[in-house]
């Protein structure tokens, strides 16, 4: 399974980001451990590596690669997306 990979030919990621993103999300693959604390478990057939996003000052930072070197990354993204859902849910729950 490819879900992304560097080409060095031509400088660019072979899926865009925003595919990954939505694998994680698909696949449940984020689980929240503590408040501001979040995992992303790995693509099966695709990593092996389980990463750590943290909300540190407003900003969730993630322990991978790509975000220590573009401050971004598709873990982050998926967490944000997967916390704009959960947040929608529990306010909904709330109400009814």
């Amino acid at each position: 399974m490819v879900i992304q990979h560097y080409e060095a030919s031509t400088g660019t990621f072979a899926q865009p980001v925003s595919y990954k993103v939505k694998k994680l999300l698909e696949l449940e693959l984020i689980k929240k451990i503590a408040d501001g604390v979040y995992q992303v478990l790995p693509i099966p057939g695709y990593n092996i590596t389980p990463y750590t996003i943290r909300e540190q000052i407003g900003r969730l930072a993630c322990n991978c690669q790509g975000y220590r070197k573009y401050n971004r990354c598709s873990h982050s993204e998926a967490v944000r997306i997967y916390r704009e859902r959960t947040e929608t849910k529990e306010q909904q729950q709330h109400f009814f």
